[in-house]
């Protein structure tokens, strides 16, 4: 679960903290992002960013939740610290070169539907 935290404020602004780990060990990320100046969304922008589903697993069920909210509003960030295992844990070769990195103040409202268990694509 991520756990975003202002913790630094400067000349430059704000420094904005995420961190998040599988209960139980496992993947883990730790990152540090300041917020810059809002950028011309592109439709691959809102591609990346929009969150139409969340799913979640409980009692060995894969759940599905439609979400419906606007596109986010996006500024530049820069990294100012970046610290993962998402990648390696998940087989696949660690991140090489910068990363794209966006930031949002949030979105709202966001609506959510009825929670149900998710389905293969293609099956009924």
């Amino acid at each position: 679960m991520s756990h975003p935290r202002l913790t630094e404020r400067g000349t430059d602004g704000p420094v904005i903290h995420y961190t998040g780990e599988r209960r139980g060990g496992g993947p883990r990320y730790r990152f540090a992002v300041r917020p810059g100046a809002p950028v011309e969304v592109t439709e691959l922008d809102v591609w990346l960013t929009s969150r139409w589903r969340s799913f979640t697993q409980r009692a060995g069920v894969l759940l599905d939740t439609p979400v419906e909210h606007e596109p986010w509003p996006l500024a530049r960030g820069t990294i100012i610290d970046l610290q993962e295992t998402l990648a390696t844990c998940a087989g696949l070769s660690a991140p090489v070169g910068e990363p794209v990195v966006h930031f949002s103040s949030g979105v709202g409202p966001v609506r959510l539907g009825a929670t149900r268990p998710a389905r293969a694509r293609g099956h009924r």
